[in-house]
């Protein structure tokens, strides 16, 4: 692979990463709400941040630039912008982004929720690689690191 397809590859990874996150129900009650789970990224604060920081979806114009760096096809920027104004707009109950179980159970996330979990069945239909494909439908696989902190492995379909 050349540099920007290697780009291109891993963005598109972490990406559909970020919105298998939104949709991903099961991960989002057992683990958000176990006082017991140590890995921050099991939280409200880090599905939007993977979304919007890690995958650069905050950046002005995001869509056009996606789509002229070839990081995107226009078909997906319409199966996505509408989860994508949702997401960004959403406010957590007394704008307290902590308070996991008020998400959880707030009407309006779960329309942020519905909405990623239509886009991603959108998206399946135009994704074309397994490892694309994996990304969108199965959560990333974490390990803590010996010293610490704690890694994440795009997954695989057995």
């Amino acid at each position: 692979m050349t540099s920007d397809e290697e780009i291109r590859y891993y963005w598109r990874l972490r990406w559909l990463s970020s919105i298998q996150a939104f949709c991903d129900t099961e991960v989002q009650a057992k683990c958000w709400l176990n006082p017991e789970e140590r890995n921050p990224h099991y939280s409200f604060i880090e599905c939007m941040c993977c979304y919007f920081d890690d995958a650069f979806m905050s950046e002005e114009d995001v869509f056009e630039r996606r789509v002229a760096r070839q990081h995107m096809t226009n078909e997906e920027v319409d199966a996505v912008a509408q989860f994508h104004s949702m997401a960004e707009a959403y406010q957590s109950p007394n704008n307290d982004d902590y308070d996991v179980r008020a998400i959880l159970s707030d009407h309006k996330w779960h329309e942020v929720v519905k909405a990623a979990q239509n886009v991603a069945q959108k998206l399946l239909k135009l994704l074309k690689t397994p490892e694309e494909k994996d990304a969108l439908t199965l959560p990333l696989q974490w390990s803590e690191l010996e010293k610490g902190g704690w890694e994440a492995e795009f997954p695989r379909s057995p």
